[in-house]
């Protein structure tokens, strides 16, 4: 394998895919919009701490969250091709849930080539960025 040359465009529309199936409204219609991004097994995610392994677990996660509505402003999307054909991409952006104030979050995501010439998500880590005095 080598680094992908348009890592940048992959990792703009992959971020644009994917949030656009996470921010809707109840938990079972972003688990069935998310799922084919997934693999069976090997990817992982940590979510506020809480870590969740393969398209199972990394689903129910998503169907339990108390959310139904949610409003996202993406800052800047930065993102770095791998040895192993992969990309490294790291979104920072605003976030409200509900009536909840407007928080800044990180989302980091590895995207691992697939055997169909794209990529799943091997790697996730989401976390409000929210600091005590």
């Amino acid at each position: 394998m080598s680094f992908n040359p348009d890592y940048e465009s992959v990792a703009k529309a992959f971020i644009q895919h994917y949030y656009s199936k996470f921010d809707v409204g109840d938990g079972m219609s972003r688990a069935q919009g998310l799922s084919d991004l997934y693999d069976p097994e090997n990817s992982y995610m940590t979510f506020e701490g809480q870590q969740a392994k393969g398209r199972d677990g990394i689903l129910q996660k998503f169907t339990t969250l108390g959310f139904t509505k949610i409003q996202r402003a993406i800052t800047v999307i930065d993102s770095q091709p791998l040895y192993d054909g992969s990309i490294q991409v790291m979104v920072l952006g605003q976030l409200k849930t509900d009536e909840d104030p407007i928080n800044p979050f990180s989302q980091v995501f590895i995207l691992r080539p697939n055997n169909q010439g794209s990529y799943f998500i091997g790697n996730e880590i989401f976390r409000l960025d929210l600091h005590n005095n």
